[in-house]
Order: structure tokens, then C-alpha cells, then sequence
């Protein structure tokens, strides 16, 4: 064997190589190198080569050795013989002892056979003898042999031997243990020992929780070792590692712990030793031990929050709270500086949980403990007030990205609470922060002022249409706020401004209620709309006060179309689509439809010069630079549509058909649908080859879809299906244009509604058209779902469209489609066939001509269905499939007379896909099945 052109012949060469390894060489000499010493580990010489090596002085080439052992167990333990394994395992334990003994000569144990290891002395005379590195080793030794048995499963019967090796050798392990803790002398002694024994006391710790979970079964006398450990926290040396072990015990298994270790740690917790440290973490000092100990004691804290809670009267109990306290009020902004807050914050949201379940509890909404709890929470909200406070401009840009998001997910988690607590404090706690508001905005403390604001906001789904409530939201919606941001804009942070808009339109609800409020806070947003940090906030806060207040301003209305004439013909396309949406609502409360039009053109000459804009830029501009402000102008049409839709809760006259309007069918009414298909026809032509524009335009054409009375985007079925008609193979998002064909049959498909049998013909050929191109579902997964989706859209009501197609191969090829996509990997065509097939087979009772046409298919589709769904079920789908899947074959069985013959020839044909299954497995099955 060669290594850089040498002939590998000896050890020493072997030795060579191994140090050469360390020494400074070219990327391809360290390459050869090591390929070659791969080589020799994986030879058949690899174990004698791993024990020689072991032999030798050069570190290097021992940990080369004990490497080799490694790779040997790992590719070769397969084809080890037992006397084998016997053998070796002696000569590892042999090792193990001759290395760690090397400094201090032979070990007597060294000559000794291990088949007379029950002559040595009980254990802890043994752990007494061992010197420092042997007793190191020892810890190793036991810490890695609990953590590779604690990955395996005890439930499994082979692992139960090791498992129940592990229980009986406890007592050794915690006498070794033991031994190390007792050896520790105190500050400025040797730290090694007790540090190792620190780290495998917490590796048996979890291993008796993981390996032991189901059962609850400790390893009790491991605990024996808790209260030495903690006694390790007033140790510099050992406070780490103490610090790590105990919080991953309160937090994950707080259990293991014994009423007199809590009563310990909370001993601790109160001395004078954890006061020091806990202010320096209050001080802004985030080191890593001060870290570790704010999270020690907020670990401390989680497991024992129901006696925080429950006994606020003792010392001990108050002493530990106001440090909770203390950690939400420690310097420093939350995460970018901060490092604790976020952990605190934990704390008190399980605080309040708890506080949730006792208080709904039976009786416990009377015990003395509630209130002062309350108070509690309410004292932990109003110091996270003061910690989501906006940073100035200067120390926010310092920050990095994960800071800034840290930061502001810090705040959502605030928010939370707040939502959590609310039923605890209820309007105590909105009360407090409206009078909070009011208190800044006087001072124009703008950075309380928004930190109060985002309070107001996490409350606002919360709130109820109380009177009190009312009153008090009153106060600040009364005051001169809105004029306050207006007047001093250029002074207020952005971030502040931002909240306060936001505002408005997450208590819509309350002005819909008072009306009266409504012109002051309407205008300050329109003003907001134009400054363009606040364009998208401040157009939100619009539609949503407009959709909630529509019958109170259809007034306004001209001053609406005004301002948006005036102010907002050239803003950004997402301002624009929620401010048209929301005059749209407002002219959906006009009662009269004639009284509609006028506005509703004002609309669309506002769209249609954005269009002519756009369009008269092409050739002039790149394509993405037209392409934006004409898919703005669609997505505003289909914002209008939506903002015309009436009401969910609008009553429906179903005796009152004959005083329906008219006005929409034709004449003036009739010009403004065919002023908005113009709009759409002439920015889908110039731009077709364009995804988003098709996607656009579909969805206008789908504003209309759900309204159960005539509308300005109620087309003609012909019109939407003239539309639809365009789109060929390689039409871009070819699949959201089968959708919306879906979706328009959907919509006429209920007894009540109009058929549009010519519309469905003329849709189901062009449908079969993409069938046919695409051949193999595979080819286009998400088109073929969108085609069968559309057959089955057309069940039960248009099957008679389906049946009458004019070519007899069409027919055939869509119903053989349908089966492919059943066989198809892609889950979503399967889904979609799945219920194609469902639709289809259960058909019955129609008239008799197209009764005998679905029979006569069935039963020659019949046999290939019950194989495709059998080739699925027996391993050609996924678990998470076998539901939908079991749909069809339910319904199958349910309504057709030759089900049972079609399966069994399934289940027992040559081509079934699973040879593990034999015939008696098969006929269990189908009888399952049938009954």
C-alpha cells in the first residue's frame, strides 16, 4: 500500500504518517495522506494496527489508535464473533486502565482477569483509592456509556438489558460521584474532579427522565447527590457548570427534585451571595455568569409558580417575586442589550396561565391568594411598558437585523400577555393605559405616547362593546390627540404616528358606534395617508373605518372621492387598492343602485387614466416598470368589487325577486360592466405573457362571484367564460385561470341559482383541450389538479355537459386523465382525482338516458378504478394520503353492485405492487372492506 509513492511496510512508517498529518504540507499530500491511513483502518490489520498504536508514547499517535478502535467498531461490528466482543472488550477496559495509570506505574487491577472482578473490594473502598486521573476517567467512562444507552428505547425488549444494567450499577456510579464531591477542597483547590463529576451527575440526572419518561421511574438514589451539588453553586470554580446542571433540572425535570432540595434552593436564592449577583445582572451587566444566573433563577421560578402565587404573604416567596420583578426592569434595551428580559417575560406569561386555570377553577376565584397575584401582574405589565419603549433613531440604526427582530418580536410577546392577562384585570388595566396616553400626549412624551398606543392596540380585540369601556376609550378618541399628531407631525417620531393609525383602525367597531368621533379621526388619517412612512397603515385604518361606518358616511362620500382626486391619484399601489376599496364600501350603503353609478364612474376614470398610462408607457419603459402600476390598476378593480359586495349579515328578501333591480342588466348600469371588462381586456392583451397580470385580472372577475343580487361586477356568465376562453397551454399561471373556472361553475352550481349550461360546454372543451396536450399528469402536476377540479366541479349538476361532450374521445381521454392522476406520486392531483371519483361514482336516480351512460361507464371503468385505488393503498401513496383516498373506494363499495368482484381482481392481479402481502392478508382485507 502506498502513500505519496512511499510502500507502507512497518508500524513506524504507520507512526511517520501520523505525524505528518500535523506538520505543514500541500492539500494534496495531506489528502494522500489521509486516504491512505483510512485504508489501513478499515484493513483487515485494523485491530491489531489500533492496539499497536496505543502502545506508543507520541500522543498523536495514541489518540490515532484509540481513533482506530472507533472506526473499527463502527464498520465492522456487525462481523464480530461473541468470544470475539469478549475479548475485545477486555482489551479496551485494559487500555482505559493502562493509560489513565501511566504517570503513576502499573495498576495492580491492570494483570487482574476480569472474570475475577467480584474479588475486589466494595465500590466506594475502590473510588477511595483511585487518584485524580483515574477518577476522571472513571466519569468519562460512566457519563458516556448513561448517554449512548440513553439513546436507545427502553420499550424495546433488546434494550432492556442495558436499561436494567444501568439501574443496578446506580449505586457504583453515585459512589464515584459522591467520592469526587466529598474530595473537593474549597476555593483555590484543584476544580477538575468535582467539575467532571458536576457534568456526569447531570448526564444520569436526564438519562433517568429521558429513559424513564413514560414509566415515572427515578434513579433515586442519584438524588442522594442533589444537595452536595447545590452547596457547588457558592464556588467561583464550580458556579458554571452548578449553575447549568440545576436550571436544566428546574426547567425539564423539576421532579427530580425533593421538597428539602426546592426548600435549598430557595434558601440560596434568598441569601446574600444571590442578592449580589442579582444586582449586578439588574445593573446592565449581561455576562455570561450573570445570564446564567438570571436564568437559574427564573427557572427556579417556573417550577415553583404555584407556590409564588399561592402564598404571597411569606417573606421568602415576596423576596423571590420582587427579583422576577427585578428582571423585567433591568438596564438596558430588550435583546439588542438586554439579554434577560425575554426569559422574564416567559416567566410571567406562565405566571398568568397559571393565574387563568385557578382562576377558573372551582373555588379558587375566592382565595385571599388572587388578588394579591393580580397585582403582581399588573406591576410585571406596566415594567413591560416601559421596556418596549421605541430606542431613539440614533441607537435602532446601530443596531444589527437580529437585534431589530429580536426587539420587535420581544414587543408581540408583550402583546400577547396583555391579551393572556386581560380576563384577570379586565378594564383596571385599559383604564390605566388610556390614562397613561393622555398623561404622555400632554407632555408629548412621544416615546410613552407609542408605547402606550401598541398597549391599546394588543387590547383592542379584547374590549367590548361595554359602556364602560366606551366611555373610557371616549376620553382619549375626544381629547385632542389627533390634533396633537397632526399639527406637531414634523417633531413626532414616525414610529409613534405609525402606532396611532394603526390604532384607529383596530377600534373601527368603537366608531361605528359613536359616529361622533368619526370627522377627527378621518381626517388626521387622510392626512397621515400622504406622508409615505405612513401611506399603508394609515389606507388600512381607511378601509376598515369605512367598512365598519359605511351607512354613516355615504354623506361624505364626495369629500372621500375628493381627497383621493386631490391627494392620492399618484400614491403607491397598495395605499391606493385599500382607499378605493373603502369609498367602494361606502357606496355599497347607498340604497338606491342608480345611485350607485355616479361614483362608481368617478372610480373608474381614476383607474382607467392609471391604465392609459401605463399602457401609453410601454416601449418607452423596462417591462417591470409598466408591469407594476397595470397590475395596481386591476388589483384597485378587484378591491372596488370586494368593497361592493354586500354585507354578510344583510338580510335576504327570498320572496322578493320581483322588486329586484334591473339596473345592472342593461342600459346605464350594463355600460359600467363593460367600462371595468374593458379595463381588464386592455391590460391583460398588452401585458399576457405576464403571471401576475393574468392572476390579476382572473380576480376581478371573482369580486362577483359570491353576490346573490345584481352588481356593477355581477358579469354575464359569457363575459367571464369569453375571458377564460383566451388562455391557452402555456398561458401563464395557466392554473389560477382553471380556478376562477371552477370557481364560476361553483357558483351556478346550487338549485336556486341560474345554469349556465352553454358557459360549462364551452369551458369543459377547452379544459379537454389541456388534457389532451398535457398527455401525462406528471408533466404538469398543478394544471392537471386544476383540470380535474374542474370535472368534478361540474358534478352533480352539469354531468349531463359532461356526458354530451360532441367527441366520444374527449369523453374517454378525461376519464382516463382522471385515473392517471389517481396513479400520479404528486399529491395534489391525486387529491383532486380522489374527488372526482367520488362525485362520479355515487351518482344515481337521474333520468334514465344519462343513468345508463354513467352504469355503462362504470362498468367499464370500474375494474381499472378498484386497481388504482388498491395499487394506492398497497404502498403507492403516502400515509398522509390514505384518507382522501379512502374516500372513493367508500363510495365504491357503497354504490356499486360489482365493487367486491372488481377489488378481489385488484387485490390478486399480477401487477399489485406489494409482495408482502400473501392471499389470506388480501381476502382479510376485502371482507373488512365490504362489511
Amino acid at each position: 500500500m502506498a502513500a505519496s509513492g512511499v510502500e507502507i511496510t512497518s508500524i513506524s512508517e504507520v507512526e511517520q504518517l501520523v505525524k505528518r498529518l500535523y506538520l505543514p504540507g500541500t492539500p494534496w499530500e495531506i489528502t494522500s495522506i489521509q486516504e491512505t491511513l483510512q485504508r489501513l483502518q478499515r484493513s483487515p490489520e485494523g485491530w491489531q494496527l489500533a492496539d499497536t498504536l496505543l502502545g506508543r508514547d507520541d500522543d498523536k499517535v495514541r489518540f490515532f489508535g484509540a481513533l482506530t478502535f472507533t472506526v473499527k467498531l463502527n464498520s465492522d461490528w456487525e462481523t464480530l464473533e461473541p468470544d470475539s466482543i469478549q475479548s475485545l472488550l477486555h482489551r479496551l477496559v485494559s487500555w482505559l486502565i493502562r493509560l489513565t495509570s501511566q504517570s503513576e506505574g502499573p495498576l495492580v487491577g491492570d494483570a487482574v482477569p476480569l472474570a475475577s472482578i467480584d474479588q475486589y473490594p466494595p465500590t466506594p473502598t475502590l473510588v477511595r483509592a483511585l487518584n485524580k486521573r483515574q477518577a476522571v476517567a472513571a466519569l468519562w467512562f460512566i457519563s458516556t456509556l448513561v448517554e449512548d444507552v440513553g439513546k436507545t428505547d427502553p420499550n424495546n425488549v433488546r434494550n432492556q438489558k442495558f436499561h436494567d444494567k444501568i439501574r443496578t450499577n446506580t449505586e457504583d456510579a453515585v459512589a464515584l460521584m459522591g467520592n469526587a464531591f466529598t474530595s473537593y477542597g474549597g476555593p483555590g483547590a484543584d476544580a477538575q474532579l468535582a467539575q467532571e463529576s458536576m457534568k456526569c451527575f447531570q448526564a444520569w440526572v436526564f438519562y433517568s427522565h429521558r429513559a424513564y419518561i413514560d414509566t415515572d421511574t427515578t434513579l433515586d438514589s442519584l438524588k442522594s447527590l442533589t444537595q452536595p451539588a447545590i452547596r457547588f453553586l457558592a464556588y467561583e470554580d464550580l458556579y458554571p457548570v452548578t449553575a447549568e446542571l440545576l436550571t436544566d433540572v428546574l426547567s425539564n425535570y423539576s421532579k427530580f427534585l425533593r421538597p428539602q432540595d426546592i426548600g435549598t434552593l430557595s434558601s440560596v436564592l434568598g441569601s446574600a451571595w444571590a442578592q449580589e449577583r442579582f444586582e449586578l445582572i439588574r445593573s446592565g451587566n449581561f455576562g455570561f455568569e450573570s445570564v446564567q444566573f438570571g436564568r437559574f433563577l427564573l427557572a427556579f421560578g417556573d417550577a415553583t409558580v404555584q407556590d409564588l402565587a399561592r402564598n404571597p404573604n411569606d417573606p421568602g416567596t415576596q423576596q423571590l417575586i420582587n427579583m422576577m420583578h427585578g428582571l423585567l426592569t433591568c438596564d438596558g434595551y430588550a435583546v439588542a442589550e438586554d439579554e434577560i428580559c425575554v426569559s422574564a417575560l416567559e416567566f410571567w406569561s406562565t405566571f398568568v396561565e397559571f393565574m387563568i386555570d385557578s382562576l377558573f377553577a372551582e373555588g379558587e376565584d375566592k382565595a385571599p391568594w388572587i388578588e394579591p397575584a393580580r397585582r403582581n401582574i399588573l406591576q410585571a405589565i406596566e415594567e413591560c411598558w416601559a421596556k418596549i419603549k421605541m430606542p431613539p433613531r440614533e441607537i435602532g440604526a446601530s443596531w444589527d437585523s437580529e437585534s431589530r427582530v429580536g426587539f420587535n418580536d420581544f414587543r408581540k410577546d408583550v402583546a400577547d400577555l396583555l391579551q393572556a392577562a386581560y380576563p384577570l384585570l379586565g378594564i383596571e388595566i385599559f383604564e390605566k393605559f388610556i390614562n397613561l396616553a393622555l398623561r404622555s400626549l400632554k407632555t408629548e412624551a412621544w416615546e410613552d405616547t407609542e408605547a402606550t398606543l401598541f398597549c391599546l392596540n394588543a387590547l383592542s380585540d379584547c374590549v367590548s362593546d361595554d359602556a364602560a369601556e366606551d366611555e373610557i376609550l371616549g376620553t382619549l378618541f375626544g381629547s385632542s390627540m389627533f390634533s396633537q399628531l397632526s399639527e406637531s407631525a414634523a417633531n413626532i417620531p414616525a414610529k409613534t404616528r405609525q402606532t396611532s393609525v394603526n390604532l384607529l383602525g383596530h377600534y373601527a367597531p368603537f366608531f361605528e358606534r359613536h359616529t361622533e368621533y368619526l370627522p377627527a379621526a378621518l381626517t388626521f388619517l387622510f392626512g397621515s395617508v400622504e406622508a409615505p412612512a405612513l401611506a399603508r397603515p394609515a389606507s388600512r385604518s381607511i378601509f376598515l373605518l369605512c367598512s365598519s361606518c359605511r351607512n354613516t358616511l355615504t354623506s361624505e362620500l364626495g369629500a372621500f372621492l375628493e381627497q383621493y382626486s386631490r391627494s392620492l391619484t399618484t400614491a403607491k399601489g397598495d395605499t391606493k387598492e385599500k382607499v378605493l376599496g373603502a369609498i367602494a364600501s361606502i357606496i355599497q350603503a347607498i340604497p338606491s343602485e342608480e345611485a350607485k353609478a355616479e361614483p362608481i364612474q368617478r372610480i373608474l376614470e381614476f383607474i382607467e387614466n392609471d391604465v392609459h398610462l401605463c399602457i401609453s408607457s410601454l416601449g418607452k419603459h423596462e417591462l417591470d416598470v409598466v408591469k407594476e402600476p397595470a397590475i395596481t390598476a386591476l388589483r384597485c378593480l378587484t378591491s372596488v368589487g370586494k368593497g361592493l359586495q354586500a354585507l354578510d349579515d344583510t338580510p335576504i328578501e327570498l320572496d322578493s325577486e320581483a322588486d329586484r333591480s334591473t339596473f345592472w342588466d342593461g342600459g346605464f348600469g350594463a355600460s359600467i360592466q363593460v367600462r371595468i371588462v374593458k379595463i381588464v381586456d386592455t391590460v391583460v392583451e398588452a401585458l399576457s405573457q405576464d403571471g401576475d397580470v393574468i392572476e390579476a385580472g382572473c380576480f376581478v372577475y371573482r369580486a362577483g362571484f359570491t353576490e346573490a343580487a345584481p352588481g356593477p361586477f355581477v358579469f354575464p356568465p359569457g363575459v367571464t367564460t369569453r375571458f377564460l376562453l383566451r388562455s391557452r397551454i402555456d398561458t401563464p399561471r395557466l392554473e389560477v385561470v382553471l380556478t376562477t373556472a371552477c370557481a364560476l361553475v361553483n357558483s351556478h352550481s346550487t338549485e336556486s341559482s341560474t345554469r349556465i349550461d352553454r358557459e360549462a360546454a364551452a369551458l369543459l372543451k377547452h379544459v379537454s383541450g389541456f388534457i389532451h396536450a398535457i398527455g401525462d399528469p406528471a408533466h404538469e402536476p398543478d394544471v392537471a389538479q386544476n383540470c380535474v377540479d374542474f370535472l368534478a366541479r361540474l358534478m352533480p349538476r352539469y354531468v349531463d355537459i359532461i356526458l354530451g361532450m360532441e367527441l366520444k374521445s374527449s369523453l374517454e381521454e378525461m376519464f382516463f386523465f382522471a385515473l392517471k392522476c389517481l396513479t400520479v406520486r404528486e399529491p395534489l392531483p391525486k387529491r383532486s382525482a380522489a374527488s372526482f371519483w367520488s362525485s362520479f361514482v355515487i351518482l344515481h336516480g337521474l333520468p334514465e338516458p344519462l343513468q345508463l351512460t354513467i352504469n355503462g361507464i362504470m362498468q367499464h371503468l370500474g375494474p381499472l378504478l378498484a386497481e388504482a385505488l388498491m395499487t394506492n393503498i398497497a404502498g403507492g401513496s403516502a400515509r398522509s394520503e390514505l384518507d382522501t383516498l379512502a374516500e372513493p373506494l367508500k363510495k365504491l363499495v357503497f354504490r356499486q353492485p360489482r365493487a367486491k368482484a372488481w377489488l378481489e381482481t385488484a387485490l390478486f392481479n399480477e401487477s399489485f405492487p406489494s409482495g408482502k402481502v400473501d392471499a389470506s392478508e388480501k381476502r382479510l382485507f376485502l371482507q373488512k372492506v365490504m362489511t
